[in-house]
């Protein structure tokens, strides 16, 4: 690999290339909270499971979420299993292409619904993606 202080560049692929990428994909990552379904969930993990992408697709089967100011009551989504979780909070966006919000993925593994542009009925689809790096 080139020195990019003795004047060369390092090529992004020559990193890429020797990298310890190992891609895993798992379909079966948490499970759905009361009041919601899970249609699809998917993770995709590398660099030893400190990468983390994120998808998932819930569907509403409870009682409407009430919006008001685009803030709703803070409602748990979905508990992501030990090896999916990030090392502290961050938040991803929601939606499901006209409604939009922010959810929060916890350090325990709880994805939290944290603001939506409209009221959430009961069948509505919602839509989660994230991707993130963990210390552990």
């Amino acid at each position: 690999m080139a020195n990019a202080q003795a004047g060369n560049f390092t090529r992004v692929t020559d990193i890429i290339d020797t990298a310890v990428v190992g891609i895993v994909e798992d379909t079966t990552i948490g499970t759905a909270a009361t009041g919601f379904s899970t249609s699809s969930m998917v993770a995709r993990t590398a660099l030893g499971g400190r990468l983390v992408y994120l998808e998932l697709f819930l569907n509403r089967t409870g009682a409407d979420i009430t919006q008001t100011n685009s803030n709703v009551t803070d409602t748990l989504m979905f508990t992501l299993d030990v090896g999916y979780r990030p090392s502290e909070t961050i938040n991803a966006v929601v939606g499901n292409g006209s409604i939009v919000g922010e959810a929060a993925i916890n350090a325990d593994g709880t994805v939290t619904l944290r603001a939506a542009s409209y009221t959430i009925t009961s069948g509505t689809n919602v839509r989660l993606t994230a991707f993130f790096i963990t210390s552990s």
